[in-house]
């Protein structure tokens, strides 16, 4: 395009950093132009990528305080780390405060502590002068929206859309609407009754409408009478061959992730079968690099032969450890309290897994996006009950070559649907034309 892009305000949640591993926005606005892009985020932290120069944080912490204290500042212009010389101690403390906030609420999964933190920003003062002058100053030819399970996003969004009446692009990557992921649980839902009436808000002020899977495109479509878009996952193919690799004896297997929502007993399924199998004799074994330490109960599930838990390690050298492997490991919880749990998402490990060129083995219910999805492709050898992964295991065991030909596939659908040109071809198109309509 010899046009210049145009001006695009994110309203998201998390601050864009080059060591986070929430990267879907930032890879997405990484084909934009740096000075046509700002952010306003609401959790705490500072800015550190090279996507764009103009923050403007509203902070959680002072949001609370702000309860109490109505003249408390809550928002301000940040600077990004990349151009300055160090970060503020003050801004660290408030960083790991609220970590920690999160990561209780995490453990335990708890809907109270979610419902109070909607509370906070329910009745603190987000609302701010400093606020309208920094979307004032950089004048968005566009807003763009992430569809959050928060409803106090849906609010600052919704504020911001109507006061200003610019064009907007709304983007959802999970069930962030239906009553199944808060299943059986009544604070859930109630959580859930109330965020479905601030999204059915939010959707009509949205010109176009981004989703991640085919599942969820049906889904939406039925539900908010829309033709929405399929932008996936991008991977960069321009200097990744497809390098066949011949099955190891034993079969090496790897999982790069999370042991959270139930993946943890996800694993000690597998484990179970890889007991039976290698009863006699070591066939198959299971490298487990997560970030997070599992319960003892669940260390002692999986101290089985074949089976390691390894420590973590740096991003950096993932992806290598992915292309030593024979068959890489997908895994969502089968069980009723995380089965919804990421229902329409669409994980950044399986395309690293698509890029990898390795056979992934995929568990999970078939009601959720990424196995619908990976089914649907042929790309992944798809087990959807605990039952069946010893069975599914052997079968590969006594076929190496059908490891060999899905580790082919997968790289394929990869090529053929994740291609990151056609991906922000797609992205940059949508938005201009959706810029457009504010000039007409």
């Amino acid at each position: 395009m010899n046009e210049r892009l145009p001006k695009v305000l994110v309203i998201s949640i998390t601050v864009w950093r080059d060591d986070s591993p929430i990267r879907t926005l930032p890879e997405l606005f990484s084909c934009w132009e740096r000075d046509r892009v700002a952010q306003i985020y609401t959790r705490a932290g500072l800015p550190d990528n090279s996507i764009c120069d103009r923050y403007f944080r509203i902070d959680e912490n002072s949001v609370m305080k702000s309860v109490f204290k109505r003249r408390n500042v809550t928002g301000k212009t940040v600077q990004n780390q990349q151009n300055v010389d160090s970060s503020d101690s003050l801004e660290q403390a408030s960083v790991d405060a609220e970590n920690a906030r999160y990561a209780a609420a995490h453990r335990k999964h708890s809907w109270f502590m979610t419902l109070m933190r909607e509370a906070v920003w329910r009745f603190g003062k987000w609302k701010s002068k400093e606020l309208d002058d920094f979307v004032r100053d950089f004048d968005p030819d566009v807003i763009f929206v992430p569809i959050y399970p928060f409803y106090y996003m849906e609010r600052i969004q919704t504020y911001l859309i109507k006061k200003y009446k610019k064009p907007v692009v709304c983007f959802i990557a999970d069930d962030n609407y239906t009553y199944l992921p808060a299943k059986g649980n009544l604070l859930a839902l109630m959580h859930r009754f109330i965020l479905r009436r601030y999204v059915r808000r939010e959707i009509p002020f949205c010109d176009e409408f981004f989703v991640m899977t085919p599942m969820a495109k049906r889904e939406y479509d039925k539900l908010f009478g829309v033709d929405s878009k399929l932008l996936t996952k991008a991977i960069d193919f321009e200097n990744i061959e497809y390098s066949p690799k011949k099955t190891c004896e034993p079969i090496k297997m790897v999982y790069t992730g999370k042991l959270v929502i139930g993946r943890d007993m996800a694993m000690v399924e597998i484990a179970k079968a890889l007991k039976e199998i290698n009863k006699d004799k070591v066939i198959i074994e299971l490298d487990i690099y997560a970030p997070d330490k599992p319960s003892q109960e669940v260390m002692e599930a999986l101290n089985v032969p074949g089976c390691r838990l390894c420590d973590s390690v740096p991003k950096d050298k993932v992806a290598g450890i992915q292309k030593e492997a024979d068959i890489l490991v997908f895994a969502e919880s089968l069980g009723e309290k995380y089965r919804y749990a990421a229902r329409l998402s669409f994980s950044t490990k399986i395309t690293d897994y698509f890029s990898a060129g390795r056979c992934i083995f995929a568990l999970g219910s078939d009601e959720i996006a990424p196995i619908d999805y990976l089914k649907e492709q042929d790309a992944a050898v798809v087990v959807t009950d605990y039952k069946d992964i010893e069975a599914t295991l052997r079968k590969l065991c006594d076929n190496p070559m059908l490891i060999e030909e899905y580790a082919k596939k997968a790289f394929e659908c990869g090529k053929l649907y994740h291609n990151r040109e056609d991906v922000y071809n797609l992205f940059k198109k949508t938005l201009v034309d959706t810029a457009k309509k504010n000039k007409k």
